[in-house]
């Protein structure tokens, strides 16, 4: 359905079988680690995750690109990189489009093809991006060692003090220890409360008023 969107430029009927075949066995990769992946960030949005569920999902993570990254460097597999895949552009909100896309690109107007074909960030954020890195490198290393060492003393600093209002909390806090007759005794109460269990009645004769 992708040759819909894309010319593919001089490529026989044969190698364009093959290219067809291998694009959709690596489709078929990728979207089963997008699936991974959103059911791991759902579990994780949801909260209560433990680390067993996190390296489970990690390992099946990582089993998948390692099936990807064979499905690309296989014999059979065309050099995908040297295609030249032209995007097709489409009037209007296109359905199967937005359906190939899981929703996100519903057409290809005139004004998005260039993003589409960019190999290189864009112009604004590449700017900021070589700022960050001339900041960094501009950055003494007596600098970094002592931003390291205040990050440290800070960790420190915090850890002592939720040490000592657990040491406090756990001081004020009674321990109550039940013994084995305390139990016994709770459970006769809490029976007797429930379910009048253990109680003895008695029929009193009430004296009339004259």
């Amino acid at each position: 359905t992708f040759q819909h969107y894309f010319i593919q430029i001089n490529l026989s009927m044969d190698s364009s079988k093959e290219v067809s075949n291998a694009l959709t066995q690596v489709l078929l990769r990728v979207n089963g680690v997008k699936s991974s992946l959103q059911a791991f960030i759902s579990k994780l949005d949801s909260g209560g995750v433990l680390w067993p569920d996190v390296s489970e999902n990690f390992t099946t993570l990582s089993g998948q690109l390692t099936n990807l990254h064979k499905v690309l460097t296989k014999e059979e597999t065309p050099e995908l990189q040297n295609l030249v895949l032209l995007p097709l552009m489409t009037v209007g909100q296109d359905a199967t489009l937005e359906q190939l896309t899981g929703g996100r690109i519903p057409c290809l107007p005139p004004d998005s093809i260039p993003n589409y074909l960019r190999t290189k960030l864009d112009p604004e954020i590449e700017k900021h991006e070589q700022e960050f890195a001339t900041e960094v490198n501009q950055t003494s290393e007596q600098l970094i060692q002592q931003q390291i060492c205040d990050l440290n003393n800070l960790s420190i600093e915090i850890s002592n003090m939720i040490k000592s209002v657990r040491d406090n909390w756990e001081d004020a806090t009674p321990h109550i220890r039940m013994h084995e007759g305390d139990t016994k005794e709770l459970l006769k109460l809490m029976g007797a409360l429930e379910t009048g269990k253990g109680l003895r009645i008695t029929n009193r004769r009430s004296n009339s008023t004259r």
